[in-house]
């Protein structure tokens, strides 16, 4: 071999290298198990003449000692058989304590005396069953869940209310504090503490914290409002220390207040809530609001209220020109079914849509088909209307009929509700085809009457043919005061 050549030989597991190698960086042919290749190192110097040898064979395995190779042997299966034991017992631990049968939940207990949720579970049960109550029994269960969970507001809760039921109110204030400071944003925690100081006639402190519930948790809203009423029926309290300032506290009081007919509370939230612009989403309080004033003869006040709603919606089309008291009287929006909107009830017989072909004037009519199956007392398309005591006024309105069979065909009614006897109008019978008509009639209201009622009307025939069939049309209807007042 020339100078400066390398030799590769391999003899069994040892490579050796031999010869000087320059200090560059050359390709050198590489032999190993036949194959040849050609690569190039890092240049390095070395002393001439000096050999690498590299000793590439296995390494002897060293005895193990016998004696540790059984202790980590019996090491591992102890803890096989530990885990496997601690597995079973969770799992029927967990079965126990998920069982329907209460008898088996003490069993949860013993096999797991460290999980707080078997001990709470059993205090519930002493606590709540009625035929195995034990009051004392339950506060130690719930004790113990205490302990072992500190940091549960949920555990110190029922333990709060089992030692107010107890008379134990000043370890169970205790308590409700402790679950305060655990989860201080908590709604039911400020919802129970707050329940707790009504209970305890801390009124102040109540509401405070029956404000922080439902300032969290909306749906609070409805009893938050009537237990707050029935500890102190102020409205001003409501507003002020009870209720967030939102538009859906507001409907909440509302509708309460509505439902307990108290109508001048029920005026004080409305106010309210108008003030802070709210969308009209629930009409449905709304229209019994409205409704409850009228029964309380609170006219003026029902009048304005559905002002301010109209205004505030403001989908709904403004009332009729030229003065009408009938709201929408071109039946241009869909029936509002409340207020002193127009109201239209589906009945047998009769099929009641819009037309956007045929009308008097607008966009559009109201339309009724009748199907000639029923001899109808028809008055189910009706508005209610404010109007003063003993004034005149003049009624238009206009119908358009095709085919209209009985004697008994369509016209307006407009009727005291409260005293039809001062006040029952009924204008001409249309029956047959008839163009667009104009209705009209005047009429001088009771001196008791703030409240009428616009219908299309059709009163039952007594004829033995008496099924009325065709069509009616209705549209720019009004009302209007000719200015006499009796």
């Amino acid at each position: 071999m020339r100078r400066g050549s390398g030799r590769a030989i391999e003899e069994g597991r040892v490579l050796s290298v031999e010869g000087p190698l320059p200090n560059r960086s050359p390709a050198y042919p590489i032999f190993v198990a036949g194959c040849a290749t050609r690569v190039s190192f890092p240049a390095f110097s070395v002393a001439q003449g000096q050999r690498f040898v590299a000793d590439y064979r296995p390494m002897t395995e060293a005895q193990i000692n016998p004696t540790l190779h059984k202790v980590a042997t019996a090491l591992t299966v102890a803890i096989v058989i530990w885990l496997s034991y601690a597995g079973v017992n969770h799992a029927l631990a967990s079965h126990y304590g998920a069982s329907s049968n209460p008898d088996d939940w003490p069993r949860a207990s013993k096999i797991e005396p460290a999980n707080a949720e078997n001990w709470y579970r059993l205090g519930r049960y002493r606590q709540l069953d009625f035929e195995h109550s034990d009051l004392p029994l339950a506060i130690s269960y719930y004790r113990r869940a205490v302990q072992l969970d500190p940091h549960s507001p949920f555990y110190k809760l029922d333990l709060a209310g089992a030692l107010e039921i107890a008379g134990n109110d000043a370890e169970a204030e205790k308590y409700f504090r402790a679950a305060q400071e655990n989860y201080p944003i908590s709604a039911e925690v400020s919802w129970r503490y707050g329940n707790y100081l009504l209970r305890q006639q801390r009124l102040p402190e109540a509401y405070a914290e029956i404000h922080r519930a439902v300032v969290v948790d909306s749906k609070l809203l409805p009893l938050a409002v009537s237990r707050a009423w029935h500890s102190d029926p102020d409205v001003r309290v409501l507003l002020d220390q009870v209720l967030p300032k939102t538009a859906e506290g507001d409907w909440e009081a509302l509708s309460f207040l509505v439902q307990a007919q108290e109508g001048a509370a029920a005026l004080a939230v409305w106010n309210h809530l108008i003030g802070l612009h709210p969308s009209i989403d629930r009409k449905t309080t709304l229209f019994a609001f409205i409704d409850m004033l009228v029964s309380q003869d609170r006219f003026d006040e029902a009048g304005s209220v559905w002002r301010q709603a109209t205004a505030a919606e403001g989908a709904f089309p403004p009332a009729s020109p030229a003065g009408s008291l009938v709201f929408d009287g071109g039946f241009e929006s869909d029936p509002s079914n409340g207020g002193f909107g127009w109201r239209q009830q589906d009945v047998a017989g009769a099929d009641f849509d819009f037309d956007t072909e045929e009308k008097h004037s607008g966009s559009r009519a109201a339309r009724v088909i009748f199907d000639r199956t029923q001899n109808l007392s028809y008055e189910y398309l009706f508005q209610w209307v404010l109007v003063a005591p003993a004034t005149r006024y003049r009624f238009r309105g206009f119908l358009r009929t095709d085919q209209i069979s009985t004697d008994s065909g369509m016209r307006f009614e407009i009727i005291d509700p409260r005293r039809p006897k001062d006040l029952d109008v009924l204008t001409p019978n249309e029956t047959g085809t008839q163009p667009w008509t104009m209705e009209e009639v005047e009429f001088t209201t009771g001196a008791q009457t703030h409240l009428i009622r616009i219908a299309l009307r059709r009163l039952p025939s007594a004829r033995l043919d008496n099924k009325i069939s065709g069509t009616v049309w209705v549209d720019d209807v009004a009302l209007l005061p000719t200015g006499a007042r009796r």
